[in-house]
C-alpha cells in the first residue's frame, strides 16, 4: 500500500485566533474543485500539462483508456512524489469522471488532504467534509480537518474536529496539543488543564504538551503547579528550550532566582548558539545575581556581537559600572540595529546627561517618549535637562 494512503502530515497549524462560519459544503466543495487547474480540461491533457508530468508507465493508459480509476493512480503517484498540486489535479479528475465511484469517500480524502499539502486549506475542509459524507472514517480526516481550521481562522470548527480526533483516540498526540492550543488562544485555562493534566496521559506527555499545561497553569495564577509540570516537562525532554524558558519565568515570578539561572545555564550549555535563551539568561541574571552579570555579558556579547538585545544589556551594566564611553558605544550600537526599542534611548538619554552632552540627552529621551515609554522619572529627568538648557518643555 502507497505511504500516501495512511500518512498524516507531521506538523500541523496550531495557532488560530478568530471564529469564523464555513461556508455550505456544496458551493463550498464546488469551489475548492473550480480551483483545480486541470478540472475542466479533457483527461489527456494531463499528458502535456508541466510540470505535473506523468510516469511514463501511465501514459498509455491516461490516453487511450483514461478511467476515473486511472486518474486516482496518478494522483498516488504524484502524491508518493510530494507533488501534491499535481496530485489534487489528478484526483479531482477522477472524481469529476465519476462522483460515486466505489471508493469515493477514500478519493475524496485523498483530494483533500492534497489540497492542504499543497497550501489550500479552504479546499482541504470542502474535500474533507465531502469524504466523511461518502462514509470515510478515520482518525487522519478529523485531524486534518482541525489542523486545515485552524488555519483558517475557524477555531471552533477546529476545536471540534480536535475532539472528534480525541473521541477516536484520547491520547492522540495531535488533537491533545491542537485542542490545548485553540484553548489557550480562547483564553480557557480551565479546560486546558482538564485536558492536559490527566492522569492517562501524564506519564507520556510530550515536550509541547507540557509546556501548554505550564501555560494555562502560569496563566491562571498557578505558579508552583506551572513550575511543577514544566519542571517534569523538562526532566522527560532535557533538550526542551521553550520548557526550559518557560520554567525559568515561572520560577521568577516565584522569587525563586537560583534556581530560575540554573535551568538557564543548562539550557544555554546544551544550546550555546541559541540566542533567545542567552539573552534570557542574561536578564534572569541581571535580576538574581546582578553581581555575575557583567561576565557573562561580555562572554554573550562577544558570542554574539550584533545582537541588538545583547548590546543594549551590556550598556546598562556598564552605565551602573561606571563605564560611560562604553555604554554609550554600545548602546548607540544597539539603536543602530533596533532603533524603535524606547529603552535603549531612555538608558542612552541618561548616559549623555551623565557625560553633560545635555542636548543629546533631550533628543534621547524625547525620542524613548514618542516611543511610548510614559515612565515618570524619564519625563522628570527630560523637564530638568530643558531646564538646564534654558528651554521650557
Amino acid at each position: 500500500m502507497s505511504c500516501y494512503h495512511c500518512g498524516i502530515p507531521a506538523a500541523f497549524s496550531n495557532r488560530a485566533a478568530a471564529r469564523i462560519g464555513a461556508p455550505a459544503w456544496r458551493q463550498a466543495f464546488r469551489c475548492a474543485i473550480c480551483l483545480v487547474p486541470l478540472f475542466c480540461l479533457a483527461p489527456a491533457s494531463f499528458l502535456g500539462a508541466a510540470p505535473c508530468v506523468p510516469p511514463d508507465s501511465m501514459k498509455a493508459t491516461l490516453l487511450h483508456n483514461p478511467a476515473a480509476s486511472a486518474f486516482k493512480d496518478l494522483g498516488v503517484w504524484f502524491a508518493d512524489q510530494k507533488q501534491y498540486a499535481c496530485a489534487a489535479d489528478a484526483f479531482a479528475t477522477s472524481i469529476q469522471m465519476q462522483p460515486d465511484q466505489p471508493d469515493a469517500g477514500n478519493v475524496d480524502f485523498m483530494f483533500g488532504l492534497s489540497l492542504y499539502l499543497s497550501g489550500d486549506p479552504k479546499g482541504a475542509v470542502a474535500a474533507l467534509q465531502e469524504a466523511e459524507r461518502h462514509g470515510f472514517r478515520a482518525l487522519k480526516l478529523h485531524l486534518i480537518l482541525a489542523a486545515a481550521s485552524d488555519q483558517l481562522h475557524w477555531t471552533g470548527s477546529a476545536e471540534a474536529e480536535w475532539r472528534a480526533a480525541l473521541a477516536i483516540d484520547g491520547e492522540s498526540p495531535e488533537a491533545l496539543l491542537g485542542l490545548s492550543n485553540d484553548l489557550l488562544l480562547d483564553n480557557d485555562y480551565a479546560a486546558a488543564i482538564a485536558l492536559l493534566d490527566n492522569p492517562v496521559i501524564a506519564g507520556q506527555r510530550t515536550a509541547a504538551q507540557s509546556l501548554n499545561l505550564g501555560l494555562a497553569y502560569a496563566k491562571s495564577g498557578k505558579l508552583e503547579d506551572a513550575a511543577r509540570v514544566l519542571r517534569d516537562g523538562l526532566n522527560t525532554s532535557p533538550d526542551s528550550l521553550p520548557l526550559a524558558n518557560e520554567l525559568a519565568d515561572a520560577l521568577v515570578e516565584l522569587g525563586r532566582f537560583p534556581e530560575a539561572i540554573a535551568a538557564l545555564d543548562l539550557a544555554f550549555a546544551q544550546h550555546p548558539t541559541d540566542q533567545d535563551t542567552a539573552v534570557h539568561y542574561l536578564q534572569t541574571l541581571m535580576a538574581g545575581s546582578p553581581e555575575k552579570a557583567p561576565e557573562l555579558g561580555r562572554k554573550l556579547l562577544a558570542a554574539f556581537p550584533q545582537n541588538w538585545e545583547l548590546l543594549y544589556l551590556n550598556g546598562v551594566l556598564e552605565t551602573k559600572d561606571g563605564q560611560l564611553q562604553q555604554a554609550r558605544a554600545h548602546l548607540e550600537q544597539s539603536q543602530a540595529l533596533h532603533p524603535d526599542f524606547a529603552l535603549s534611548h531612555d538608558a542612552l538619554g541618561f548616559v549623555l546627561a551623565r557625560l553633560n552632552d545635555l542636548a543629546g540627552a533631550r533628543k534621547q529621551w524625547e525620542t524613548a517618549i514618542a516611543l511610548g515609554d510614559n515612565d515618570p522619572e524619564l519625563q522628570q529627568n527630560l523637564a530638568k535637562v530643558m531646564r538646564m538648557l534654558g528651554e521650557t518643555k
